[in-house]
């Protein structure tokens, strides 16, 4: 297989394009706890438990096809774009912190809704933050 080159190679590539689907599924599941929370102020455990376990599901997906893209893009494309990796790096570490955060607290007996509703903030400020990176040829929509 021929290796990709750039920015545009990197874009078309099978595992960017689903690492970025995993993406947008991890953001539906944390969007959909942060609109329960906020409508009944409280933190439903039938939603809130599976819906975290989803989100950390596509996270790791997602992280594990960012490297393989990684893997196949190989040495020599990444002294060019290795501002942009380096902010990927940064954007998955807050996202897999916040992510970390919200399970401790919906696994605990009574999870405060404030902070659940915080984090689920968070994790869709990262998520949106990686469609608007530089030069995306396609980006992908956060609702």
């Amino acid at each position: 297989m021929k290796r990709m080159q750039g920015m545009s190679g990197m874009m078309e590539g099978p595992h960017h394009v689903l690492a970025m689907a995993y993406r947008d599924n991890l953001a539906t599941f944390a969007r959909a706890l942060q609109e329960q929370v906020t409508r009944s102020k409280t933190v439903n455990l039938d939603l809130a438990r599976p819906a975290v376990a989803e989100m950390r599901r596509s996270f790791d997906q997602m992280k594990q096809h960012h490297q393989a893209q990684m893997t196949m893009m190989g040495d020599q494309t990444k002294p060019p774009m290795s501002e942009m990796m380096q902010q990927m790096e940064t954007d998955l570490t807050a996202l897999s912190n916040h992510l970390t955060a919200l399970e401790s607290e919906v696994n605990a007996s009574t999870p405060d809704p404030k902070k659940v509703s915080e984090h689920t903030t968070e994790i869709l400020k990262q998520c949106a933050g990686m469609s608007a990176m530089p030069g995306n040829a396609k980006p992908h929509q956060m609702k």
